[in-house]
């Protein structure tokens, strides 16, 4: 076969091929829109994503508000774990990166699913579904972002005045069913009132997101509630302060009702955590130094619970004790996987094997947190994004190559940056 000949036969090939490639291109845009919708609303999150380069019917369709919607309702992820590592340039940038099991490994990803850029340091205060709620350290500035879509709201300032006087101020997020609503909750106590103030007030706020009106105050909490909630059973779970006793440690927020109660519970001491199992409350008993429980609340309107784990772990030589030694708790096809201070550990419990687990890629700084229950989805931040261009002087998004590239990211914010498949 002559040169000619080859590059003849190799050109009506090649004609051939993107021939058939224009044919496929021209069907697909002629794909009813509603049916393509049905069918990528039943797909997993990362198939979804991969069919964005499919075409630019597919990508518009996915990137739509109604579809992140349907796929959110139809395709629920799994429970993730992320790792928010906190650095500072000029802007404070939170990095959220998934954290994977491998065997006998913990592997986070060397490729974060978004970049967090803000102007004022932000701190993780809630997590629900497919969104993250942060609060400034000055609490002037509360953000919700869906990391997977890098959308974001900026909440308008909470309605009540500071006093110059120290306040303990706590956070909670959620999702009322009834209403298909997210809310956020802001609870705020004097520190001194602490020490046997009788007349302690615990003032509650509430914002629902998506509306378009301010904070609501609702009523009093009965005990000042302490650290990060947990959302499980409709409610948003905390720990009574320390400085406060008696027999019922933990005051739950029904998001629905907007209303407090105190959750009774077995008595678990005041060495104990809380975490969310399943969609349930539960709580890990730290008391004993060898052997940790696991009890989950099965039903919350009759106050149902169930231990339903019981893992043997030793305690290393001259651990501080003082310290919280759950970082977190989480389980996945009957694996559980609880994170302490000093060790990792997963235990199955159709096995009863337990194995002590190595982790890799963790940050080398310090400045790092652990997020649970975290639901990657395509759901929008419905009736807030209209504020969107308002919002760019607190913060952006952008992707791992724009940080690493940048040695100095500019101290002034003035684009709005998306990445991956969205950009």
């Amino acid at each position: 076969m002559t040169l000619m000949s080859r590059f003849v036969k190799q050109s009506n090939v090649s004609m051939v091929y993107e021939s058939s490639e224009d044919k496929i291109q021209a069907k697909m845009a002629t794909f009813p829109r509603d049916i393509l919708f049905c069918i990528l609303s039943r797909l997993p999150l990362k198939s979804v994503l991969r069919f964005c380069c499919v075409s630019k019917l597919w990508l518009d369709v996915i990137k739509s508000p109604e579809f992140g919607y349907l796929h959110s309702k139809k395709s629920a992820g799994d429970p993730t774990l992320l790792i928010l590592s906190h650095r500072l340039l000029k802007e404070n940038i939170i990095s959220i990166s998934p954290i994977s099991l491998r065997g006998h490994h913990l592997h986070i990803s060397d490729n974060s699913i978004s970049n967090l850029v803000g102007s004022c340091s932000l701190n993780l205060v809630g997590a629900c579904n497919g969104f993250l709620c942060f609060a400034s350290f000055d609490h002037e500035r509360i953000l919700v972002c869906n990391p997977i879509t890098i959308e974001f709201v900026i909440l308008p300032k909470p309605g009540t005045t500071l006093p110059p006087e120290p306040l303990t101020i706590v956070y909670g997020f959620g999702f009322d069913s009834t209403s298909e609503t997210y809310k956020v909750v802001r609870v705020s106590y004097s520190e001194g009132s602490l020490h046997g103030d009788a007349n302690l007030k615990v003032s509650v706020e509430v914002y629902n997101l998506g509306a378009t009106g301010s904070w609501r105050a609702v009523r009093d909490f009965q005990q000042p509630p302490y650290g990060l909630p947990v959302f499980a059973n409709g409610h948003l779970h905390w720990l009574v302060h320390p400085h406060f006793s008696g027999a019922d440690r933990i005051i739950s927020f029904d998001i629905g009702k907007e209303e407090s109660v105190m959750t009774p519970h077995p008595n678990f001491g005041l060495r104990f955590s809380i975490s969310e199992l399943g969609g349930c409350l539960s709580v890990v008993d730290l008391r004993k130094r060898t052997l940790i429980e696991v009890w989950v609340l099965k039903d919350q309107f009759n106050n149902y619970w169930q231990q339903e784990y019981i893992l043997p772990v030793g305690v290393p030589y001259g651990l501080d004790m003082g310290l919280p030694r759950l970082i977190s708790i989480s389980e996945k096809n009957g694996v559980l996987l609880i994170w302490l201070q000093d060790a990792i550990f997963s235990y199955e419990q159709r096995t009863l094997s337990r194995k002590k687990l190595l982790i890799s890629g963790l940050p080398s700084w310090l400045d790092w947190e652990i997020c649970c229950g975290f639901r990657p989805s395509l759901a929008p931040l419905r009736g807030n994004l209209e504020r969107l261009k308002e919002n760019m002087d607190v913060a952006y998004f952008t992707s791992d190559m724009e940080i690493y590239s940048q040695p100095i990211i500019s101290s002034q914010i003035v684009e709005y940056k998306a990445i991956g498949c969205f950009s």
